[in-house]
C-alpha cells in the first residue's frame, strides 16, 4: 500500500506528500506537529479508541482540527464524545450520514490557558497553596500538610520545576522533580509531582506542564521519569497515559493514611531520545 500510494503521488505530480507506516494507537509523528488529522472509517476497527484519540490530541497543535468519518451506533455516541473530550479535544460535532450508523465527527485540540515558565521563589506561596489543595482531596499524596518553602525547595531539583501562569501571572499549576537516588547509576532517573489549581483542571494545563517537563528533562540527559499515583486518582492516571507514561506495577498497601492502608500505582516514561 505504501508503494501504491507513492506511485500514485508521482503519477499525479504530488510533491508535498509523505507516507509513513505506523499504528493509529502509536502515531509515528512528534507531539504538537500536526494542523489537521483526517480519518476515514478506520477508528471503528481499533480495540483501544481512547488511545487513538489520545494520540490524535498529542500530535495536534493547540487549535488543530480533527475530522473523522466512522461507523458509530447511537448507543455509543456519549462514550465516543466522552473519550474525545478526555483526550483534550473540544467543540465536538457529530453529523449523521445517509448510511446506517455512519457519522462525521469534528473537533478541535483545546488550547491550554496558560504559559509555562521555570519556577522561582516568587511563586512559593501560590505553589504551596495549590499543593495543599491537592493534599486536601486525600488522593494526591500520603502527606496531609504542605511543608514550608525552605523544606520544599531543598527537596526538589533545580532546573526541573515549572509553573503554568494565567494571563494575570498567577500560578495555576506546577510540576517538580526529585532524584530517586544519590547513586550515579540513577542519575538519569527522576520522580515528579504535578498539581493543578482546582478551578483550572480540565483545561490542558497538566499536559502543557508535562510536555515542558519531558522536553526539559530529556535535554538534561534524563532517561526515565517515574511517579506514584493512588489508584483512586483516575484523572492523574489518564493525564500521564496521554503523555506517554505506562503503568509498570502496583505497590499494595504500601502506606497508611488516616488509618487506611493505600495502594500506589507506579508509572514510568522511558525517553526515546536519551539512552
Amino acid at each position: 500500500m505504501l508503494d501504491l500510494a507513492r506511485r500514485h503521488a508521482v503519477e499525479h505530480g504530488v510533491a508535498n506528500a509523505e507516507f509513513r507506516e505506523g499504528r493509529i494507537e502509536e502515531i509515528p509523528l512528534p507531539t504538537a506537529s500536526v494542523d489537521v488529522v483526517v480519518s476515514n472509517c478506520v477508528i471503528t476497527l481499533s480495540p483501544d479508541k481512547p488511545r487513538v484519540f489520545a494520540e490524535i490530541a498529542r500530535v495536534l497543535r493547540p487549535g488543530g482540527r480533527v475530522s473523522i468519518s466512522d461507523l458509530l451506533a447511537e448507543s455509543d455516541v456519549d462514550r465516543y464524545v466522552a473519550d474525545l473530550v478526555t483526550a483534550g479535544l473540544t467543540g465536538i460535532e457529530i453529523r449523521r450520514g445517509a448510511v446506517q450508523d455512519a457519522a462525521n465527527v469534528t473537533g478541535v485540540r483545546a488550547t491550554p490557558t496558560g504559559r509555562v515558565v521555570p519556577m522561582a521563589a516568587g511563586h512559593a506561596e501560590q505553589v504551596l497553596a495549590i499543593y495543599q489543595s491537592g493534599l486536601d482531596t486525600g488522593n494526591a499524596s500520603f502527606e496531609t500538610t504542605a511543608p514550608d518553602w525552605d523544606r520544599w525547595d531543598a527537596a526538589h531539583r533545580a532546573g526541573q520545576r515549572f509553573v503554568a501562569l494565567d494571563a494575570d501571572g498567577d500560578v495555576v499549576g506546577w510540576v517538580a522533580a526529585t532524584p530517586v537516588s544519590s547513586r550515579c547509576v540513577y542519575a538519569g532517573v527522576l520522580e515528579h509531582s504535578i498539581y493543578i489549581r482546582p478551578d483550572q483542571q480540565g483545561r490542558g494545563i497538566g499536559r502543557l506542564l508535562l510536555d515542558t517537563y519531558v522536553t526539559a528533562t530529556e535535554a538534561a540527559g534524563v532517561w526515565t521519569l517515574q511517579s506514584g499515583i493512588f489508584p483512586e486518582n483516575a484523572g492523574s492516571l489518564a493525564l500521564h497515559e496521554r503523555a506517554g507514561f505506562r503503568v509498570v506495577g502496583r505497590r499494595e498497601r504500601v502506606g497508611r493514611q488516616h488509618g487506611t492502608w493505600r495502594d500506589v500505582i507506579l508509572i514510568e516514561r522511558r525517553s526515546t531520545l536519551v539512552a
